[in-house]
């Protein structure tokens, strides 16, 4: 029988919102064949400098009570390590049961990734540090990978993101609040926002009510990790909203809060774009509700990236049990990349993290099934406008963006131009008792 949950035993990034973090650095790395042994018996060390769920939640705390200019000076780290021998790179494209990723010239089945994610040096592991500054990161960071030892790690890549500045703090780049229907967690989450679901912990953590199947249980209160580098196209993405907008004869934001769902300030799209989180005082149930009407296209496109990777009463009645939240995640991603005003030329997007007990049941599944195909969750509602995928250059209507006449279409690329998958891989973040416990005792 397994044992009460203990957030003690759960990596910080995880639950209860995940590590506070302005700066944050994933050293993705390989381990060396001759020291793994090595490493292994490294990990106890390691993980003393680990954060858990009480660290996360003891922290947010302090600086939910700091009244000095700045940030609490804190910084937390979290290891993983990959369960997958295919990994990411092998069903990113290719076939229909791909991430639809767009392939490498002259390719069949390669993903067109940076040069980084597809060397022949296999990523073995990842090592992500947060905090709040990028000197407290790097020092942090140089002393967790001392504690491996000389020569038993190699880099394959380090990548930084860091929290976009001012009033843009917390939204992406293409300027929406980013992690707004997040999940609240059953004996775990207090005071889920209204118009959010609970889920089962088993959706998040292995071996918990709610997991798909059972893991050994080793792996218990451990949690597989996927991790993405999505390049953004902002100038394109808002040129595009221009253009379209002018030929359906709305207004940009209007469109592209129709594209995501919601409006920049978080708010359902159904409702008036002065509702805003931060500053007006509106009906909190009205506000968090994203409920949607079933099956219409009115309030919300149907093919809008909210309601595809989230459909929620669109496939039955909602509950800790439906179908549709045995397929949530747990997002905890950073952008990366300058500002656009600071760097019109420059490359920026997001550093996608999501947290599931199955890959094949959350991120895999949402990309797969839901947000790359055409005819979810109804004939010719079109692609997931931010994430969907097919690998082709061919156009394909979306309906819904336009509100006066939901049934008018508007031509969106197969090969999404505005998100583009950089590379990424699956792993796996072992709970510490793993880490200092089977994964570590090694002769």
């Amino acid at each position: 029988m397994t044992a009460p949950l203990n957030l003690e035993n759960v990596q910080g990034d995880i639950l209860l919102g995940g590590l506070p973090k302005k700066n944050e650095t994933f050293f993705l790395f390989h381990i060396d064949d001759a020291h793994v042994k090595q490493f292994c018996q490294s990990l106890k060390q390691v993980a003393n400098e680990i954060s858990h769920s009480s660290h996360t939640a003891s922290a947010r705390h302090a600086i939910a009570k700091n009244d000095s200019p700045g940030l609490v000076d804190l910084a937390g780290a979290n290891i993983a390590e990959p369960l997958f021998v295919n990994g990411m790179k092998a069903g990113a494209a290719g076939d229909s049961q791909s991430l639809g990723d767009p392939l490498a010239p002259g390719s069949t089945n390669q993903p067109a990734w940076e040069s980084g994610f597809t060397s022949s040096t296999t990523i073995d592991g990842i090592l992500l540090v947060a905090g709040s500054s990028a000197d407290q990161v790097a020092q942090k960071m140089a002393k967790v990978k001392s504690l491996f030892g000389q020569g038993t790690v190699t880099e394959v890549l380090s990548i930084s993101g860091v929290v976009r500045p001012g009033v843009q703090a917390g939204h992406e780049h293409f300027g929406f609040d980013d992690g707004v229907s997040q999940p609240g967690i059953a004996g775990v989450d207090d005071n889920v926002p209204p118009g959010q679901d609970t889920i089962n912990p088993g959706v998040i953590l292995c071996n918990r009510q709610g997991s798909q199947q059972q893991q050994p249980d080793w792996m218990t209160d451990g949690s597989f990790m996927c991790f993405r580098k999505l390049k953004q196209d902002v100038p394109g993405w808002n040129k595009f909203l221009v253009d379209a907008s002018n030929k359906l004869g709305t207004w940009s934001d209007q469109l592209g809060a129709r594209l995501v769902g919601r409006w920049k300030s978080g708010c359902p799209v159904a409702l008036s774009p002065d509702f805003d989180n931060t500053n007006i005082a509106a009906d909190p149930n009205q506000i968090n509700n994203f409920d949607f009407d079933q099956g219409s296209n009115f309030k919300c496109p149907l093919g809008a990236h909210i309601r595809k990777t989230n459909p929620r009463s669109d496939l039955g009645p909602r509950g800790a049990n439906s179908f549709v939240s045995t397929t949530r995640i747990l997002r905890r991603g950073i952008p990366y990349g300058k500002e656009l005003s600071e760097d019109p030329n420059g490359e920026r997007g997001l550093l996608f993290v999501c947290y599931q007990s199955s890959i094949s049941a959350g991120f895999a599944f949402l990309q797969r099934t839901w947000a790359n195909n055409a005819d979810f969750p109804q004939s010719g509602v079109g692609l997931d406008a931010i994430l969907g995928q097919t690998s082709s250059i061919g156009d394909i209507n979306m309906t819904g963006l336009f509100p006066q006449d939901p049934s008018r279409p508007l031509a969106m690329a197969g090969i999404n131009p505005f998100v583009v998958p950089k590379g990424g891989e699956y792993l796996f973040s072992p709970s510490m008792s793993a880490l200092t416990g089977v994964l570590s005792d090694v002769k």
